[in-house]
């Protein structure tokens, strides 16, 4: 099918898991698997009210609890005393992005799923203690602002509801007045930039240091960081052939990578810049033709108020952006957006973080999605252990799909678009996905069939999977690293 006459649809991001894979393998399709997050008819349900912010604090730990040795799932031995500061970042990023709901009576791979369950995760300690013990059982000690280093955490050392953790990645600015971090609140695990020491109306926090933590060496490299994060395809400029757009994690900026008929991008050198700053602060980039002029726009959601953005393409950038969703959008992550129902106008699709349900929000064609009270129900539950969601058009019928992948196997699954909800899902990679993040989809060879894209962990690499109407064909590398 021309390019002209296809549907709008595009893709979301999401972010990376812990365990990389030297190649993500394809496979033709066949049947479903079993544990599948069920797809439904369309039903249209109200949005459930929601209490105090779920982005910032916790609401409660649960006891302490030993962590049994064969539930320790992964690769730094349980009877090392020693732990080093990659080590401890690259654990924590293990827990970001695959939906883990915040309930401190749960457990994820031995440890309690909460705000100090899962900092004594990514220290690798015996027990999932709580803020209040940390410091008696003497596995911490304090030290200065300017000491933190990755690895270490600002403590509010209260019990229950009262306290919380972050664990302290780096400084992201010069003044030193924020940083990357990580932590788990009830609206799920967070990579993020924070006000030093936590934002405001929260605390006291105190920088402290875990006592078996150290320095790597030489001959112990760190996880290679992104370099982009939140990637996803659009045409912005309306030339018929998606590009990539990515918002660069050192400065905040947003970028375009101009794409080529024969899937290739652009370099880093002639990349054009379409948000000055601050999109560090943005999450769940989607992008489709949401007001119908025929360019690509993107939504996101902004982290400290939850509320949902559109920033109209206008051939050549962005638009100043206008508010499309008041509030709660924090809740939701693997936003996507396409035509899922094959009426011509752009939607948005996402999944609920408390529930684990999969939700389509219609758009209505001149830049608005509807709202939560007419929201439809098109996966009953089990989307949270799926991770990076993407929209695309894989079996090229007018109708966007979704595709993502299942953290617990690693494959990579194709849920089609019947145009009320999704059908049964059918396997297109056999294996490795885990190992990849930041996957989006878009015809990047202009050849009427929706490719995949996304970067392999492990390398920093970007890699195409070229469509082929029926699944993916073997990958072909667009980005030699930095990704």
């Amino acid at each position: 099918m021309p390019r002209a006459a296809r549907t709008p649809r595009r893709t979301a991001v999401a972010v990376l898991l812990a365990v990389a894979a030297s190649s993500a393998g394809v496979v033709a399709l066949n049947s479903a698997a079993s544990a599948a997050p069920a797809p439904v008819t369309a039903v249209a349900e109200p949005v459930a009210e929601t209490g105090a912010d779920p982005d910032f604090g916790s609401t409660g730990q649960g006891a302490e609890a030993p962590v049994a040795s064969e539930m320790r799932g992964f690769a730094y031995s349980a009877a090392s005393s020693k732990i080093s500061r990659s080590t401890v970042i690259e654990r924590a990023r293990s827990w970001v992005g695959i939906g883990l709901d915040y309930d401190w009576g749960g457990r994820y791979g031995g440890y309690r799923t909460d705000c100090s369950g899962f900092v004594s995760m990514a220290w690798d300690l015996d027990s999932s203690l709580t803020t209040d013990t940390f410091e008696p059982r003497g596995v911490v000690h304090s030290i200065s602002k300017s000491e933190l280093k990755a690895g270490d955490a600002l403590l509010d050392n209260d019990g229950g509801s009262g306290g919380h953790v972050v664990l302290f990645e780096k400084w992201a600015n010069s003044d030193h007045s924020k940083y990357w971090g990580f932590d788990f609140t009830p609206s799920g695990v967070h990579h993020r930039i924070y006000d030093y020491p936590y934002y405001p109306g929260y605390g006291p926090y105190a920088p402290v240091r875990y006592k078996n933590i150290v320095d790597d060496t030489d001959t112990t490299p760190p996880q290679p960081s992104a370099g982009m994060t939140d990637l996803v395809a659009a045409n912005i400029n309306g030339d018929g052939v998606d590009d990539v757009v990515g918002v660069e994690a050192s400065t905040g900026k947003l970028w375009l990578y101009k794409g080529n008929t024969n899937g290739t991008i652009a370099g880093g050198s002639a990349r054009v810049e379409i948000g000055t700053g601050g999109w560090n602060g943005m999450s769940n980039l989607a992008a489709a033709d949401f007001n119908g002029d025929g360019k690509d726009d993107i939504v996101a959601t902004q982290e400290s108020t939850g509320k949902l953005y559109l920033y109209p393409g206008t051939g050549s950038g962005l638009a100043p952006r206008k508010e499309i969703g008041s509030g709660g959008w924090n809740g939701m992550h693997d936003l996507i957006g396409g035509d899922f129902n094959g009426d011509g106008k752009a939607d948005v699709v996402g999944v609920e973080a408390s529930t684990g349900k999969l939700w389509l929000y219609k758009g209505n064609g001149a830049g608005a999605i509807s709202g939560g009270s007419t929201r439809v129900l098109i996966g009953t539950g089990g989307w949270n252990g799926m991770h990076d969601l993407v929209g695309m058009d894989v079996n090229n019928d007018g109708k966007t799909d979704v595709v993502g992948a299942e953290t617990s196997s690693g494959k990579l699954f194709f849920y089609k678009s019947n145009g009320a909800g999704l059908d049964a899902r059918k396997e297109i990679g056999s294996a490795g996905w885990n190992g990849m993040n930041d996957l989006i989809g878009g015809d990047f060879t202009s050849n009427g069939y929706d490719d995949l894209v996304g970067v392999e962990k492990s390398t920093g690499k970007l890699y195409l999977y070229p469509g082929t109407g029926s699944g993916l064909g073997d990958r072909k590398e667009i980005g030699s690293g930095g990704w």
